[in-house]
Formats: structure tokens, C-alpha cells, sequence
């Protein structure tokens, strides 16, 4: 299937503060990023519990590093800290009046954190597949395997250069790119060779951070595989289960409406604490909204319609283990994303609009891929047509010169004053990036830890590498 570029060219405004992140009703009270404040018992212990269960058991992080960076929005409230049960790979957070949550990690799903009124014991109940456990190729170079060494084929591998080095090293400043800014990544890929690779204390090829909102992206590449397949086609409408009542207007909106942010379906937006740290699950946060604008024609950024998207893939397959496998088998292996889980609700849905967890090497991987049209090693995992598509403004929103667009799950960055035409990016709360430059076959990670209130300048990075080159 081709998939055919819009007619008109236009842009979404970025809403900073609240697009990349995760807070709101039904709690009151938020950290920009996600994190409540405390005050709510089940969100703020959900929150450090799942964060420690993610940095520790799938990216092999210690508590004392855990504090200061995934639970850093807690930190200075007086909770007690998390323990850590190694043995049966479970987190117990507890909020100061002593109300607890779990979290449990299992190896081919990563974390899950358990409903309120579930006791340990029934992680056993959480839905799981079995499924070979991909392990690292160090005798492999990247990006197929983990070995980067001084020589690619019969070639020296290039190096940063002089003026990359010093602009990948003003990432990590805290100044440069942003006031308090706190880079954990970067990674510059060009011409398909990674040419530059930096990384904060604590962490590094092989250990990662949540990648928030840039699960989006992902998300939309688990669609347009599954289109590839036959499986989907996004000019249709969206294959949910729950909207097949007679007359039930929600029947008409399309996959490609959804992918648009253009669902008009009402929304807290970005608001999704009580999925992401409250024990929610997907159907019951993203299936029950009613409509308060005709499909296709308002733009809203919203957690759920990126949720909506996974829910109709996994009424496309019809076979829950099959879907529980699909991102592993269709994506992550055959790309070399040896370290990366697409960690789920407590019914086994894909918390796909944020909780992803990965390395920033993992995260070159997919860039890469849309970098070469979505054909990797000569196999076409996205439909023609597909990068484009992505990567063409919303049909719903004007262009705003200056700004940040919006194309189909993926942000635009070519209306910012430097940057070359047909650039596009994944974007995460906290400054989780992977940049496509397609006109110089160029691939830019960055991923971030940044506290509250702290913004890494996207757009002005973008510029300085590409400047550098």
C-alpha cells in the first residue's frame, strides 16, 4: 500500500508544557512530566514504584541513582524509599501515610504496576508470553549488533570531528540547550554510521530511561507495519472493539484521524495519571470518551488516540499473545533493539503513548529505520510512502512559521528558522528526541533526564549539529 501525502501543508503548534508529558484529572495536583506531588497516595507511590521497577530491573540501574534522577519530581517530600525484591523482581513504593503500590517485572514484558486492590501475589495473574529473549551482538557492528569499534568493513569509521564533539559536549552542560537541562544521551548516526556517542554518569549503551511521549512514534511504526502486513489500512476506521454499536458515531473515525491527533473525542489531553501511575488500563481510559468535535476536524494532542491506535492493532490480530509479541517480533528484533521492553497495563494492553523503556542506541536503531524509508537490511517493514506520510502536517492544523508542527504521531521541525526541509522528530517529556534530517541521511538522539521546569532546546541542537557536519 502507498500511502499518499496530503494536499495541504500544515502545522501543529507545540504545546509545551503540557503535550509531552502525563498529568491531570482525575488528580488535581501535578509535576510538569507527570509526577504527582504527593499528595495523592496511589499516584505518587505508582510513580516511584513503576520508575524504580523500569530503571532497575530492565536497565540495571541502582536505588541511589534511581532517586536522583527517575524520582527526582518526588524528592524532597518525605517518602519513604523503595524497596527493591530482588528475588521476585518486585518494587513496593508507600506515600507517607504508609498506603503502598507494586510494581512487577517479568522478562519479556518488563514492569507492570498492579491495580490498588491487588495483593503481590497476583502478579501470577498478569498476562504473559513466552517469548526467546533476544541477547546482545557484540560480535556484530552497529547498528545490527553492539560492536563500535575504529574500522567499518574495509574502511576507518569516522569520528565526531572537532565542531561535533564540542557540540555534543554543550548537550551535557546544563546550559547550553537549556537552563538545567540534564542530557542522560546523545547520539549523532550519519550516512548511517554512529559518529558520535555521549552519555551522563549512570548510564550507557546498554542502560536507558523511559521514553515517555517518543512511544508515540514507535506506536505509529507498530501501525504502519501492521498496514505493510495487510492489517490495517488508515484511511479506514479504526477497528475498536467497544465503538461497534448501532449508530455509535465514534464507528467513523479513522486510523489516519487518530494518527493525526484529529479524533475528536473528548480528553484530558495529556492527562493520563491515573493509566500511567494510578493502575488504570487502557480500555476503560481510552474506549468511554465521547465525541465533542466532528472527526478530522480539530487538532488536540491526546494520550488516547495514540492508545485508540493500539487498541484496533490488537483487534486486528484477533490473538492476544500474538499481540503481545507483535512489537518484539515485527520491530524490535529484526532492528537490533536488543534492550528495549513495550512494558504493559495489568490486562495486557501496551501503554504505547508513553511507557516504553530503551537505550538511546535502541532508539538510533529506529530512527534509522524511517532514515532509510522504512526498508531495513532490504526488507520493507513500512509501506512506501509511509516516511512521508508521517512526516506531512496534520491536516487539521495551519501552518505557524517559527513553531513546531505536527505530522502523524511524529513532530515537524521544519518551520524553525535553520533547520532543513522534511525534518522530523519523535518528542518525550524530560527531552527524549530522535530526529530524522532526511536531506543529510542524518539520525540525532537525544535523551534526557530534565528536572521540573527545565526545556533542552530541540530546535537549536538540531541546528548546531547539522551546522557541524
Amino acid at each position: 500500500m502507498v500511502i499518499a501525502r496530503s494536499s495541504a501543508r500544515v502545522l501543529g503548534t507545540l504545546l509545551v508544557a503540557g503535550a509531552l508529558g502525563s498529568a491531570g484529572d482525575p488528580i488535581p495536583y501535578q509535576l510538569p512530566g507527570g509526577a504527582a506531588d504527593g499528595s495523592d497516595p496511589f499516584i505518587a507511590a505508582g510513580f516511584r514504584a513503576l520508575f524504580t521497577c523500569s530503571a532497575h530491573f530492565a536497565m540495571g540501574r541502582p536505588l541511589d541513582d534511581i532517586l536522583t534522577v527517575e524520582l527526582a519530581d518526588t524528592a524532597g517530600l518525605g517518602l519513604p524509599e523503595p524497596e527493591i525484591d530482588p528475588g521476585r523482581r518486585l518494587v513496593t513504593a508507600s506515600d507517607a501515610l504508609g498506603h503502598t503500590r507494586v510494581a512487577a517485572f517479568r522478562d519479556t514484558m518488563g514492569c507492570t504496576l498492579l491495580p490498588p486492590h491487588w495483593a503481590p501475589a497476583a502478579v501470577a495473574d498478569l498476562p504473559y508470553v513466552a517469548r526467546p529473549l533476544p541477547q546482545p551482538r557484540p560480535d556484530l557492528a552497529f547498528p545490527l549488533g553492539d560492536r563500535v569499534g575504529d574500522r567499518v568493513g574495509d574502511r576507518a569509521a569516522p569520528g565526531p570531528g572537532a565542531a561535533l564533539a564540542a557540540v555534543v559536549a554543550k548537550a551535557f552542560d546544563g546550559s547550553s540547550y537549556g537552563e538545567r537541562s540534564l542530557t542522560a544521551a546523545v547520539l549523532v548516526v550519519k550516512d548511517g554510521q554512529l559518529i558520535a556517542e555521549s552519555y551522563r554518569d549512570g548510564f550507557g549503551p546498554h542502560s536507558g530511561y523511559r521514553t515517555w511521549s517518543t512511544a508515540k512514534s514507535i506506536t505509529a511504526t507498530l501501525i504502519g507495519i501492521a498496514v505493510q502486513q495487510g492489517l490495517l489500512d488508515v484511511e479506514q476506521p479504526a477497528p475498536v472493539p467497544q465503538w461497534r454499536q448501532p449508530a455509535d458515531p465514534r464507528a467513523a473515525i479513522t486510523l489516519a484521524q487518530l494518527m493525526w491527533m484529529s479524533s475528536g473525542l473528548w480528553s484530558e489531553g495529556s492527562n493520563t495519571n491515573a493509566l500511567y501511575f494510578g493502575g488504570q488500563d487502557v480500555i476503560s481510559a481510552a474506549t468511554g470518551t465521547p465525541l465533542e468535535a466532528a472527526p478530522g476536524t480539530r487538532w488536540k494532542y491526546a494520550n488516547n488516540d495514540t492508545l485508540l491506535l493500539l487498541i484496533g492493532l490488537q483487534a486486528a490480530l484477533g490473538d492476544p499473545a500474538r499481540y503481545l509479541r507483535f512489537p518484539y517480533e515485527e520491530l524490535f528484533e529484526p532492528l537490533g533493539m536488543q534492550h528495549t521492553w513495550m512494558e504493559t497495563d495489568h490486562l495486557g494492553n501496551f501503554i504505547g503513548s508513553s511507557q516504553v523503556y530503551t537505550t538511546a542506541r535502541d532508539l538510533a536503531r529506529f530512527g534509522l529505520l524511517y532514515a532509510r524509508d522504512g526498508v531495513w537490511q532490504g526488507r520493507r517493514l513500512l509501506p512506501e510512502g509511509w516516511t512521508a506520510f508521517v512526516a506531512t502536517p496534520a491536516p487539521t492544523r495551519p501552518p505557524v512559521p517559527g513553531e513546531l508542527g505536527y505530522g502523524a504521531q511524529f513532530w515537524l521541525l521544519d518551520q524553525l528558522d535553520g533547520i532543513p526541509q522534511g525534518t522530523y522528530s519523535s518528542m518525550g517529556n524530560k527531552g527524549q528526541y530522535v530526529t530524522i534530517v532526511p536531506t543529510r541521511d542524518l539520525v540525532i538522539v537525544r535523551t534526557g533526564v530534565d528536572p521540573t521546569g527545565a526545556r533542552f532546546d530541540l530546535g537549536r541542537f538540531v541546528r548546531d549539529v547539522v551546522a557541524a557536519l
